[in-house]
């Protein structure tokens, strides 16, 4: 008998605070790296693997700029020359969102010429998703948080080793 009041003190808790957790808005490193390895498993690159100290310095990153949102955000190389994505998005929009959002510019990515279909190359176009899917990449550690203006969501992906390299393919 007391073993059944135990289970469902355990399952009581449980309960009660997985509905929070949903609230919060959190997403779980496997949510990250199911769809990065989504988007990895259409052109045949590897799964990537989460990376703790990357995650670290992806909450580093998202705590420092929540202030500004981005408003006056670096884009100077990411530490120990990790590959970096980042987004803002309403608040109310799971991080997911944002790394959903990268993986779709894959629609501008020339994979023949290997360049952005605009023949640009800035934070918004094709070299996000560039990075999500380069073989060469094996390890992945992502953050969020809401910003100071209570509108925004702040979100980074850092990626070990970087996806950049010049005139080779992602995959």
């Amino acid at each position: 008998m007391e073993m059944l009041h135990i289970l469902i003190m355990v399952i009581t808790s449980f309960v009660s605070i997985f509905p929070l957790y949903l609230l919060a808005g959190n997403t779980s490193p496997g949510e990250y790296l199911r769809v990065h390895n989504d988007a990895r498993a259409i052109v045949g690159t590897e799964p990537l693997i989460w990376d703790d100290k990357l995650e670290e310095y992806a909450q580093a990153f998202v705590h420092y700029h929540r202030i500004g949102c981005l408003d006056e955000v670096s884009l100077a190389d990411p530490p120990h020359g990790y590959g970096q994505n980042i987004g803002r998005i309403p608040k109310d929009h799971a991080a997911l969102y944002a790394v959903r959002y990268w993986v779709a510019l894959e629609e501008k990515y020339d994979y023949k010429n290997n360049t952005c279909i605009d023949g640009r190359h800035r934070d918004d176009d094709c070299l996000v998703y560039v990075q999500i899917v380069t073989k060469g990449t094996t390890h992945l550690g992502c953050a969020s948080t809401t910003c100071h203006n209570d509108k925004d969501k702040l979100v980074t992906c850092y990626y070990n080793p970087h996806g950049m390299v010049p005139n080779e393919r992602p995959y």
